[in-house]
């Protein structure tokens, strides 16, 4: 039932009413899907097949999915990618320890 390919809707969490397209097969209950969706593990119970299938690799990139998506006409949503730079060259400054001292009574 579930195909590397297939055309699905996620009908819960965060990203639910969304396509996406199974881009792997993990084991019998988790598939590994793109699209509208955010690329993630994904429970079979969560996300409803539909009747189309993609011709795409087994883990196909993010950009071929979109390809595909344009020529079925599908609506794209437009994600900013962040893209990670090199740790930061800030240091942290370093605390001081406060010592209190004792108060005779």
């Amino acid at each position: 039932m579930f195909e590397i390919g297939r055309l699905c809707i996620k009908n819960s969490g965060r990203d639910a009413g969304e396509y996406c397209v199974v881009v792997n097969i993990i084991d019998d209950n988790f598939v590994l899907i793109d699209g509208n969706t955010r690329r993630k593990k994904c429970n079979i119970k969560h996300i409803e097949p539909l009747n189309k299938v993609i011709k795409i690799k087994k883990n196909a990139p993010r950009e071929e999915i979109h390809k595909m998506f344009v020529s079925l006409k599908l609506n794209i949503k437009k994600r900013r990618i962040i893209k990670k730079s090199g740790k930061s060259t800030k240091e942290k400054p370093i605390k001081k320890k406060v010592v209190k001292k004792k108060v005779k009574k």
